[in-house]
């Protein structure tokens, strides 16, 4: 079964977006396979799948549902102190996310391979957290 046609404006745009981060070797065969290029950066190697997306993810466990089977070919090669595995998704408007494929987990990142951190809510003013740190 087809899961429709090659991404080639997608592919386009990120090895643009991949050349920023190193030198990018494409990878040509079958169109099953488990990445699309890879990008050689000064202390490893990241093999990257793209593909296209009707919609954005709000969290990467989205995208895990969505393309389980993408994933998991991806998964196929081997992680180690110098590989990384990453999932990029390009939406109608021309929005990315990317996506670090670990052994356990997936993890939304930058463009540039680096972690988004975790978003931390602010606290209001005389909340129970804040007074306890001020030792009330």
């Amino acid at each position: 079964m087809t899961r429709g046609r090659r991404p080639t404006k997608a592919l386009t745009e990120a090895v643009g977006i991949a050349c920023r981060r190193g030198s990018v070797e494409n990878v040509a065969g079958r169109r099953g396979r488990a990445f699309d290029f890879i990008i050689i950066e000064p202390f490893r190697v990241v093999f990257v799948k793209v593909k296209r997306s009707r919609t954005s993810f709000t969290f990467p466990q989205d995208a895990l549902a969505k393309y389980g089977r993408e994933i998991a070919c991806l998964h196929r090669v081997a992680l180690t102190r110098v590989t990384a595995r990453e999932f990029w998704v390009r939406s109608p408007a021309g929005e990315w996310q990317h996506f670090l494929i670990r052994h356990d987990s997936v993890i939304e990142v930058h463009a540039d391979g680096t972690y988004i951190p975790r978003e931390v809510l602010p606290l209001e003013a005389g909340s129970p957290a804040e007074s306890t740190a001020d030792g009330e």
